[in-house]
């Protein structure tokens, strides 16, 4: 039997351990995979776009809080590469929290997980409103209308074999490296800023007026920051359609990981040094794009405003390809009401899990109508902090809980990367503005209730070895455990 064959053999009889048979077919290799997650990651998409909100609560210490955050990112990616190979199901961060903790921190950490499905997207398409609306001034509809129609063209291509996916993707993710290297060379080409001075001693824009940042500001720039590097874990979400053994999940969740930091971190540190004038730059809608106009003139921002509505789209296309397999999967487990388990729990004729995407759609297109983006943008970042201070509680849980549980692929320095992980989302979430915070209590609060009533409406349906003495024996958990 070749490697590749002994690979594909792997990969099915852990899928068959963990209770599952194969449905979604292996058709993408790890670059491909790895692709998915930097169209979900976006880096000229966080870089023009969500940096925006980071840079109006934290000025230049955005600088300081992505370079942090990217060390905290290697620190999550370990953790989601050890528990992922260990677990290699499209549920993302859902089905590898669930295997290991409790039923109301798994149930808190599906919502948490599920709604970034509905958020991120819906913040995606009014921010791509925006940007076609600066391309093309004479555009008659509203904002809105804009965005619900990008929603739909994203909705058909994440309906469609997951290859076509990929490869759409992948093509959209070149021009955003083209956009990416255009604000590089603005800041080489015309620096205004001393790359040490605005890292180690930031500054933000209060009312008119640079002021020093106090310790509680530098805080909580961080959440924020949460939602500018992130989107790596999508790699997961294609767990079972990855060619090649479990080991193959946790390289390219690393690797998603490793890119999303370089390329976003450079393009947003330079475009701090290119900007003229930071009270400038911060009042700015768009700050970047004003550093970029003013190194290269406006035809440049024409490129920028081309390449960030490319990425808008591409990151819309894989996050609800991924978010919706995460879908897919509680269906398959059996979270819900037999009824719905039934709908969201089938492919369709593409192999895709085209009901569970729609169950996406369609609360993004109500938040498209509602049109809070700021606020999205800014809680995106407060579910993912939540969502990741999970994993890390998982991954140091785990080597109690599932000792003799295979792991195919081991975290180096461990405890470390789960112990930096829960102390650094602890400390995110707690300072988050109190808007934020309730928001958060509210969908805790409404995970529970729904954990409480799957004790009645579920049978032991979701497969898990959390429970199970045997590595080698799949076992059965009830959704509503404790």
């Amino acid at each position: 039997m070749s490697t590749k064959e002994d690979a594909a053999s792997e990969s099915k009889s852990r899928l068959e351990q963990l209770g599952y048979t194969q449905q979604l077919e292996r058709r993408l290799n790890v670059p491909e995979v790895v692709g998915l997650a930097m169209a979900d990651v976006s880096p000229t998409m966080a870089v023009l776009l969500l940096s925006a909100g980071v840079f109006a609560v934290g000025g230049t210490f955005s600088i300081g809080a992505s370079l942090i955050l990217s060390v905290v990112v290697i620190m999550i990616a370990l953790c989601l590469a050890e528990l992922a190979a260990m677990f290699p199901i499209a549920g993302g961060m859902y089905s590898l929290v669930s295997r290991v903790l409790p039923g109301p921190i798994s149930w808190i950490t599906m919502f948490n997980y599920l709604i970034q499905g509905v958020i991120i997207p819906a913040s995606l398409a009014l921010g791509m409103a925006v940007f076609l609306r600066d391309l093309v001034p004479g555009i008659p509809f509203p904002d809105p209308v804009v965005a619900l129609v990008m929603l739909a063209l994203a909705t058909a291509l994440a309906l469609t074999k997951v290859e076509v996916g990929a490869w759409a993707t992948a093509a959209m993710v070149i021009v955003e490296f083209v956009v990416l290297g255009i604000i590089t060379v603005a800041a080489l080409i015309h620096p205004h800023q001393d790359l040490a001075a605005v890292t180690f001693n930031p500054v933000l824009l209060n009312g008119t007026e640079l002021t020093g940042l106090t310790f509680a500001v530098m805080l909580g720039t961080l959440a924020p920051a949460f939602n500018v590097i992130n989107g790596y874990d999508a790699a997961l979400g294609f767990a079972e359609e990855l060619k090649g053994g479990p080991r193959n999940v946790a390289k390219a969740v690393i690797w998603s990981a490793v890119l999303a930091c370089v390329l976003i971190v450079v393009p947003l540190a330079a475009a701090v040094i290119a900007a003229p004038d930071l009270a400038t730059f911060f009042s700015s809608p768009a700050p970047v794009i004003y550093s970029v106009q003013s190194a290269l003139g406006p035809a440049a921002g024409t490129v920028i405003g081309i390449g960030v509505t490319v990425a808008l789209f591409n990151a819309m296309v894989s996050m609800l390809m991924y978010f919706g397999r995460g879908v897919y999967t509680t269906g398959r487990d059996g979270v819900w009401p037999p009824a719905v388990n039934r709908v969201i729990g089938r492919l369709n004729k593409f192999r895709a899990p085209g009901a569970a995407v729609l169950v996406l759609v369609v609360p993004t297109a109500i938040l498209i109508v509602a049109s809070a983006l700021d606020f999205l943008i800014i809680f995106a970042g407060t579910v993912i902090a939540a969502v990741y201070l999970c994993v890390g509680m998982a991954a140091l849980s785990s080597r109690r809980s599932l000792r003799n549980e295979p792991r195919p692929f081991r975290m180096p320095l461990w405890p470390v990367p789960p112990l930096i992980v829960i102390a650094f989302t602890a400390l995110a979430l707690g300072s988050q503005e109190a808007k934020y915070l309730i928001a958060e209590l509210v969908l805790i609060v409404l995970a529970l209730a729904a954990w409480a009533g799957s004790k009645k409406w579920s049978k032991k349906t979701l497969k898990s070895v959390a429970t199970d003495p045997s590595p080698n024996q799949s076992a059965e958990m009830d959704p509503s455990r404790s």
